[in-house]
């Protein structure tokens, strides 16, 4: 009896095992130029996003970090409190979670400079 209940998980992870690999090589991975000039270069607008994704954000920390807004309203506001995450170490790998939108932000230059970028993302 215990070999064929090792003989059926052994069977359901193999079988699973190609859904997963499968999964994990559909997503993609961006690479985010984290600066003022964010906002005007359609990055977000050019590209098409699904839940897995990538965002690997590239920015000078001693100017700018990514804050994740919690909604439209504080996005549009530049508010930074309460966020959904609030990253400094200049080389930030997010992992687009769920479908929906998406709201980053620069603490130091989102109303100075418009240093934001928001974005729909898809199942």
């Amino acid at each position: 009896m215990a070999v064929a209940q090792y003989s059926a998980l052994a069977l359901i992870a193999f079988l699973v095992s190609p859904i997963m690999v499968m999964v994990m090589v559909m997503a993609n991975s961006y690479e985010v130029d984290w600066s003022t000039e964010i906002a005007s270069s359609g990055f977000a607008h050019e590209n098409t996003f699904f839940a897995g994704d990538v965002l690997n954000f590239h920015y000078d920390k001693n100017y700018h970090n990514v804050v994740v807004a919690t909604d439209s309203d504080a996005f549009e506001q530049c508010n930074m409190e309460p966020n959904l995450g609030f990253y400094t170490n200049g080389n930030e790998a997010l992992t687009l979670v769920e479908a929906g939108y998406y709201y980053f932000m620069c603490e130091y230059n989102c109303e100075s400079d418009g240093m934001k970028m928001s974005m729909y993302v898809y199942n």
